[in-house]
């Protein structure tokens, strides 16, 4: 203690004593030191012991007064103080690194004068939030001088929120501030702590935050960083403190299996690749979630990887791996807590999300689902997303999905809180919206191709009161939402028929056909065939069993398997013939045409086209009539008559732009016509076809329609002698067919060589 503290401590008590009419020796004799010690005492030459204090400030009657001035004098010789509260950091943290670089950046760019760097961290559970503060807080602590804080907030856990007066009286007595600090009001309690921190920076972390009102006193001035998590999207904290936002994704999937390796080793996880990859995908590769799995694989040594794959794929068993009488490894706890915060409403779409069968998931499929206006269920969506009960889709906008034990969870949940008989019929409202939606979607793409053989007993703008996407007749849109609901569609179709939904669950796969064929999504086709083929013969539907037949064909013979499309092709025939389905059939001889050219059976084909023809003209689809013209005139090519040839594409491309200008139906006339021109010797003529051709291709996103058309144009740029521009029209070809794993990508450098040697060698225009 200090002479000066000493002297303010003595005149203290000379004071009282001369108040009370003592003098030292009276002092001495009603405590336990002599009056010489007491003397030296005063004197600064014995230090100011509490017990000695104690003992003056009960003899002197001071009721307090001289140990508080003891004490005050105590703690402001003390140093200052340097709190580390900071919790262990995680064991296995994995990944982050652009999270880390930006939390690393925030430090170098203030942010407003007089602000904290701030930096809040949001997720769903188990997402790693703290994990990720904790990580870097614990990197960078040691450069602030007032050391690190430290608060569980407790946002949604049950029970009281907590107090933040009390998490800052904490943390002004871990900045070594006094009682008194302690009082007066939070503003004024929280302008001492700012002040604090303002001759010693700190790194705060307020973890688990349930809003801005919560810690907003809790938030330091300029020269200390706050790093905030919370499970909920907070507008209002990020509206006022500006700073970084992280919204932190699950791990990577290779992130992911690093945690996994940590945790049971390498070669376990070498040996079972597939089934781990599994798990980490099962468990939504979340990193609590893989380190609890890890756990049970390690209290299992004897049963393999993909045992534990298998019980995670399943909906029923998947959560038993994630419950325990430990809260924090209690799924069930840790996911109640943000489900029992929702409104009734907001549970309710919650749950029906959780049953659709589909990865991702858009408002209007589920406004039918519920039987709740589209742009009610696009506000319920978006608390659900700033719940992280949902998550932004990378495909397709407006889209959401739900991760593996979310969705578990809200089946689960589905199963208690809804009637069965509701579940029924949201799976119904469902599946019916989507074949009518794809009706929809596939005749913009082709008008009118299939008829009324392929609709169910549902108008689709009074349905449900939830139109589609996208207007009618609008090929984009239509193009756009095949393109993002493909996936779905298999998978809504594999569970229809589980359910035997009735036609249904083949007429949706069955309605992709036009995409399927204007895209050459062959995998994806070839799947949703079969399994519209599956569905049929389950329900014994001939109708169904013929339109799946010939889908089935179609994509057997894109895929070269010629000799099973043609067989299933000519039963797809028989049945619609049968039935009567004149429509049907004419799409069925067109596909059997394009199988017998296959085989160079031109006569076969020639007679298959024209039969289709027929049958279209007898039905009245002039769309048909002009798409088999065109390829009659490829046909008549093959044949050697090219007069013939020529007169069938122009007649083609006339009836195409007289009803789709800029749809495929255009673009095939322009390129048969293409071909037949250059066959004739007339390359810049064919050039002209072959650039339109494309444009439409383009604006149509037909890429295996714009390869096929890019090769035609640098044939006839070869006879004409531009060597550049033919190089160059096969190069981007030859890039389309790579990207679409089109093995006639390695064609391309034959015919570029070939160009180079009639061109580049000889430099005359290859005959």
């Amino acid at each position: 203690m200090t002479l000066r503290s000493i002297n303010s401590f003595a005149e203290a008590v000379h004071r009282l004593r001369r108040r009370r009419g003592m003098t030292i020796g009276d002092i001495a004799a009603r405590t336990n030191y002599s009056a010489s010690y007491l003397s030296k005492m005063l004197h600064g030459a014995r230090p100011l012991a509490p017990a000695l204090v104690s003992e003056v400030d009960r003899a002197l009657r001071a009721e307090g007064e001289l140990e508080k001035l003891a004490r005050e004098q105590d703690e402001a010789r003390r140093p200052p103080a340097r709190p580390m509260q900071l919790p262990p950091a995680a064991a296995d943290f994995v990944g982050r690194e652009t999270y880390l670089h930006q939390l690393d950046a925030a430090l170098i760019t203030q942010t407003r004068p007089g602000a904290a760097v701030t930096a809040v961290i949001e997720g769903g559970f188990w997402v790693g939030k703290t994990s990720l503060a904790l990580h870097w807080a614990a990197r960078v602590q040691e450069r602030f001088s007032g050391g690190c804080l430290f608060a569980d907030m407790r946002g949604l856990a049950p029970g009281s929120a907590v107090d933040p007066g009390e998490i800052l009286d904490g943390f002004l007595h871990a900045l070594g501030a006094g009682i008194d600090a302690q009082r007066g009001t939070i503003d004024e309690r929280a302008a001492r702590y700012r002040s604090l921190l303002a001759q010693r920076p700190a790194v705060v972390v307020l973890d688990n935050i349930a809003s801005y009102d919560q810690v907003r006193h809790l938030l330091p001035g300029a020269g200390s960083v706050v790093v905030l998590t919370s499970r909920e999207h907070q507008p209002s904290l990020l509206l006022h403190s500006g700073g970084l936002h992280i919204d932190l994704p699950p791990l990577t999937t290779e992130e992911a299996l690093t945690l996994l390796r940590a945790r049971i080793g390498e070669a376990r996880v070498g040996a079972e690749r597939e089934a781990a990859e599994a798990i980490v995908r099962r468990c939504g590769r979340l990193p609590m979630a893989v380190l609890v799995a890890a756990e049970r694989i390690q209290q299992h040594p004897h049963d393999s990887l993909q045992d534990l794959a298998d019980q995670l794929a399943s909906e029923n068993r998947r959560l038993d791996v994630f419950t325990s009488s430990d809260p924090t490894v209690n799924i069930h706890g840790v996911i109640d807590l943000s489900y029992l915060a929702l409104s009734p409403r907001e549970r309710r779409v919650f749950r029906l999300a959780g049953i659709i069968p589909a990865s991702f998931i858009s408002a209007e499929a589920v406004a039918a689902q519920s039987g709740l206006s589209p742009d009610g269920v696009r506000e319920t969506l978006d608390v659900l997303r700033h719940a992280h009960l949902l998550e932004a889709a990378p495909v397709g906008a407006g889209r959401m999905r739900m991760n593996h034990l979310l969705r578990a969870y809200a089946y689960q949940r589905a199963v208690v809180e809804e009637p069965l008989n509701e579940l029924e019929r949201a799976h119904d409202r469902l599946l019916r919206w989507y074949v009518a939606t794809a009706w929809t979607a596939s005749n913009a793409l082709a008008p009118n191709w299939a008829g009324s053989g392929l609709t169910l007993d549902v108008e689709l703008d009074t349905a449900f009161g939830v139109a589609a996407p996208f207007p009618a007749g609008d090929y984009h849109g239509a193009l756009a939402w095949c393109e993002t609901e493909a996936a779905t569609a298999i998978e809504l179709a594999r569970h229809a028929r589980s359910r035997g939904a009735g036609d249904a669950a083949w007429m949706l796969p069955a309605l992709f056909l036009p995409y399927f064929y204007l895209t050459k999504n062959w995998s994806a086709w070839l799947t949703a065939s079969t399994e519209g083929l599956a569905a049929a013969h389950a329900l014994k539907s001939v109708p169904g069993v013929a339109r799946s037949t010939q889908s089935v064909g179609w994509v057997l013979h894109e895929l070269g398997r010629t000799e099973e499309a043609i067989e299933h092709l000519r039963r797809a025939i028989e049945l619609q013939a049968e039935l009567g389905d004149d429509r049907a059939r004419a799409w069925s001889e067109f596909g059997l045409a394009a199988a017998y050219t296959a085989f160079d059976r031109h006569d076969d084909a020639k007679a298959a086209y024209e039969l289709a023809e027929t049958l279209f003209a007898r039905v009245g689809l002039d769309l048909g009539v002009a798409v088999v013209r065109a390829m009659l005139s490829g046909t008549h090519q093959n044949l050697g008559n090219t007069d013939d040839a020529r007169a069938l594409a122009e007649d083609a491309l006339a009836r195409a732009l007289a009803i789709a200008p800029k749809q495929p139906v255009a673009s095939l006339a322009h390129h048969q016509l293409g071909l037949v021109l250059l066959q004739q010797h007339h390359a810049r003529a064919a050039l002209t076809h072959f650039d339109a051709a494309l444009a439409v291709r383009r604006i149509g996103r037909e890429r295996w329609g714009e390869a096929e058309t890019l090769v035609a144009r640098a044939e006839a740029l070869a006879k004409l002698g531009d060597a550049d521009g033919a190089r160059a029209s096969y190069r981007a070809a030859g890039a389309i067919l790579e990207s679409l794993q089109d093995p006639r990508a390695l064609d391309i450098q034959a015919q570029i060589a070939t160009i180079n040697v009639c061109l580049g060698v000889r430099g005359e225009p290859c005959a």
